[in-house]
């Protein structure tokens, strides 16, 4: 009986954890970070480089919008969190990483 109880309890961890990974991986599609390279009041341009090949992304900005950690500003390393439209995206969360260089 204890057996197929510790069976058990281990299945349904097993489940769980997987469930979480599963939720991450979703959240994870739709966000991209990378260097703001364009800043126009009603988009951003990002663009980022991965295995040497630089792929660049467009969002809209709406009123919904919600800018984190500071100014935006061009050269910046920011996160993106969007929704896919029909036409393109648009921006739900932008978060200014911080500069690797140290303020005196």
């Amino acid at each position: 009986m204890k057996l197929l109880a510790s069976l058990l309890l281990v299945v349904l961890s097993f489940a769980l954890i997987a469930r979480s990974v599963a939720a991450q991986d979703d959240q994870d599609k739709d966000s991209f970070t990378g260097t703001l390279v364009e800043n126009a009041p009603d988009h951003l341009k990002v663009t980022r480089v991965v295995q040497g090949k630089t792929e660049g992304h467009v969002f809209k900005i709406t009123a919904e919008t919600k800018i984190e950690g500071g100014r935006l500003r061009l050269r910046q390393r920011i996160y993106v969190r969007y929704i896919s439209g029909e036409d393109s995206d648009t921006a739900i969360l932008v978060i200014i990483r911080p500069s690797g260089k140290k303020q005196k």
